[in-house]
C-alpha cells in the first residue's frame, strides 16, 4: 500500500492514526492488517506492506482515511508461482 498526504494535514493524520490503532484492537479484521509497519518515503508520502483477507477491508481504510490521506494498493505475489504457471503453460 503507497500512501500520501499533504504535509498540512500531518496532526489530522497523528489523529486518526491512533483513531485507526483503535478501531484495530476492537475490530482487528476491519482494516487490512500490517505485514510490515509503514515506512516513510518522503514528507507525507510512504508505503506498507499489508495483508488484505477481505476485499471490503480495502474499502474500509480508504474511507476512513478520506480525504486527509490517500491510499494506493498495489497487490504482489510469489513470483515462484508465477514460474511455476509459465512453466506448466509451456507443456
Amino acid at each position: 500500500m503507497h500512501w500520501e498526504f499533504c504535509p498540512d494535514d500531518v496532526e489530522k493524520v497523528i489523529a486518526k492514526t491512533k483513531k485507526a490503532a483503535e478501531i484495530r484492537e476492537k475490530e482487528p479484521e476491519r482494516f487490512p492488517r500490517y505485514s510490515y509497519p509503514p515506512q516513510s518515503t518522503g514528507t507525507g508520502k510512504g508505503f506498507a506492506l499489508v495483508e488484505v483477507t477481505d476485499p471490503e477491508q480495502f474499502s474500509n481504510s480508504q474511507a476512513f482515511w478520506f480525504p486527509e490521506m490517500k491510499e494506493k494498493f498495489v497487490p504482489f505475489d510469489d513470483v515462484s508461482k508465477q514460474i511455476e504457471y509459465h512453466m506448466q503453460s509451456k507443456e
